[in-house]
């Protein structure tokens, strides 16, 4: 019995070197048990919910406005907010140029990170060695930033125009930035170059809503980049050693939507890798799709403006945070069904479990 139990040990030690590298998005996929933070970016607040209920339990008051995105450090102890002004894309009057730090634990804002003349920080990740990478829109570019310094390192150009989200590789050899109106890009991180472009659909339409790409994410193998087109909403499955395009899988049942309003389509791996969540922020849809063959899907209507997605760490539900209606769903995985609605504040863009 002893040696048997041994060798069972042995075998769950050795699986679990070979489990993949969790990733993060921007939107961030982390999960856990201690709670919810969600980036409320209509009411400009940061809630913090019970894990369990969907209850909020605590509210942040940003000095200035407007919080939007969210990355979570790999230890799930700090948060980091960008305030990116006081509109959105295309429409952002008066963009801010600072990235809250926040202390998940006690649940304040620690300090702030000023960026000076980079203006409307969005798309933002935390790397392992406790980095973040940073896009600013309205300049096209890339910051890499030190948060225990709060130095801006580095500041790369991102070629195209509307830089809005990035996503690393899971061991994080790679950066992928989306435009909004053109090609997304590929960003060495070991060369820091850009290698390599993503070929938008069609040429910018004016608005940004009709070209480029927004929503993505990398597979949990880190074998593919799964990436959404503002077009004709086409999960679109880029082959990650060449950068070239090997499968395009539309969402199934996909509503039309308008060219003058933003056609955001998140993704996100439930952290087991099984299961792929797509939200439709034009269409008010969701999407449950297999993750081992995307054009498996379960269709779902959700409230108006789903944007945030967040996986339970039970591994059974998912959390569909609807931006224009404050409402949070609860889906649950195995059927691709909604089970349950919770009050979600004023509109959260960004939600995750830590």
């Amino acid at each position: 019995m002893r040696i048997k139990l041994v060798t069972i040990l042995g075998l769950l030690a050795c699986s679990c070197l070979v489990l993949p590298l969790a990733a993060q998005n921007t939107g961030s996929n982390v999960t856990g048990r201690k709670g919810v933070i969600a980036i409320d970016k209509v009411g400009n607040k940061i809630r913090f919910y019970d894990p369990v209920s969907l209850t909020e339990v605590a509210t942040i008051d940003p000095p200035e406005k407007s919080v939007h995105e969210l990355a979570i450090s790999h230890d799930h102890k700090t948060a980091y907010v960008p305030l990116y002004g006081d509109g959105i894309y295309g429409a952002n009057k008066t963009p801010n140029n600072k990235i809250l730090i926040v202390d998940i634990e006690k649940r304040q804002i620690s300090s702030v990170i000023e960026l000076g003349e980079f203006i409307a920080p969005h798309g933002l990740l935390a790397t392992r060695d406790g980095k973040l990478w940073v896009t600013c829109d309205i300049q096209n570019k890339l910051l890499y930033i030190d948060p225990a310094t709060k130095k801006i390192e580095a500041v790369y150009d991102i070629p195209g125009k509307g830089a809005h989200f990035i996503t690393l590789l899971p061991d994080e050899s790679k950066l992928f930035a989306s435009n909004k109106e053109s090609a997304a890009q590929v960003f060495d991180t070991a060369t820091r170059k850009f290698v390599a472009a993503i070929p938008a659909m069609k040429d910018a339409q004016g608005t940004g809503n009709g070209s480029g790409f927004e929503g993505m994410t990398p597979t949990p193998d880190g074998k593919r980049l799964l990436i959404v087109d503002n077009d004709q909403s086409n999960l679109h499955v880029i082959d990650i050693k060449t950068n070239k395009e090997i499968d395009r899988v539309p969402l199934l049942g996909a509503a039309m939507t308008n060219i003058k309003r933003t056609r955001l389509v998140k993704l996100m791996f439930s952290p087991d890798g099984r299961t792929l969540v797509a939200s439709s922020y034009g269409a008010g849809q969701a999407w449950v799709i297999d993750g081992s063959d995307y054009r498996k899907q379960k269709l779902l209507a959700v409230a108006k403006g789903p944007q945030g997605i967040a996986f339970d760490p039970d591994g059974r539900t998912a959390i569909v945070s609807s931006h224009d209606s404050g409402l949070l769903t609860r889906v649950d995985l195995a059927s691709g069904k909604p089970i349950r609605s919770y009050d979600g504040g004023d509109g959260i863009e960004s939600i995750a479990f830590y």
